[in-house]
């Protein structure tokens, strides 16, 4: 059943991807696009561990799961720079200063140096079963949630600022799902909530692309 609901998300996550393309042709290049890296990441992230009782223990299963763990190095971070592309395709004025463009992008490289010193680099895994799910986890340690945190913070305050201008609350929505179920899973521990939280997470993180696409074609 646990291996059916991952199957379930990566195929879900397939879809979104898809949308993501249809934007993508709307909007051409812009940072926004960012947002496909992490949507590949967590497509492949749910697949191997839908795929983890499978191919068993070994070698190559920690070799393919210690891809997932970079990919989330290097692609999560850039979620600040999708929340900051929302607001230049939005025509906030303060986001053309190049203040805000030097600190979203210095940001952004800042989070992808810290998880990969701290959560990559030296990463030692070990293989974990769980309700039927074979993953392989970090040995020792859970990693820091601080990239999480401020990646989170950032897209709830520009979740805020599109509520409050342009009366697009999805953004906010999100982000409070999101940080509410965090907040859940101490008491509920149920690994592959944080998952589907995710997934609603993106959801809406479409939605906002798909907002600021229709802005600026409007204009």
């Amino acid at each position: 059943m646990e291996s059916f609901l991952y199957f379930f998300l990566a195929f879900s996550y397939l879809c979104l991807f898809v949308w993501g393309i249809f934007l993508v042709k709307k909007a051409r290049l812009h940072l926004t696009n960012l947002l496909l890296f992490v949507i590949i990441g967590l497509i492949y992230d749910n697949l191997i561990i839908a795929l983890g009782r499978f191919i068993g223990e070994g070698k190559m299963l920690e070799s393919i799961s210690y891809v997932r763990f970079l990919l989330h190095a290097l692609f999560t971070p850039t979620l600040v720079l999708f929340a900051f592309g929302i607001c230049l395709g939005t025509e906030l004025p303060w986001a053309k200063k190049t203040f805000w463009k030097v600190l979203a992008f210095l940001m952004t490289l800042g989070l992808i140096l810290y998880e990969l010193f701290t959560s990559v680099i030296n990463l030692e895994l070990e293989p974990h079963w769980k309700n039927g799910i074979l993953t392989y986890t970090s040995a020792g340690h859970s990693g820091s949630p601080i990239m999480v945190i401020i990646v989170t913070i950032v897209l709830g305050i520009v979740g805020f600022i599109l509520a409050k201008r342009f009366h697009f609350y999805w953004l906010l929505v999100g982000t409070i799902v999101m940080i509410t179920g965090g907040l859940l899973t101490i008491w509920v521990k149920h690994e592959s909530m944080m998952n589907i939280l995710e997934l609603l997470l993106i959801v809406t993180l479409l939605m906002t692309w798909q907002f600021q696409v229709r802005y600026l074609l409007s204009q």
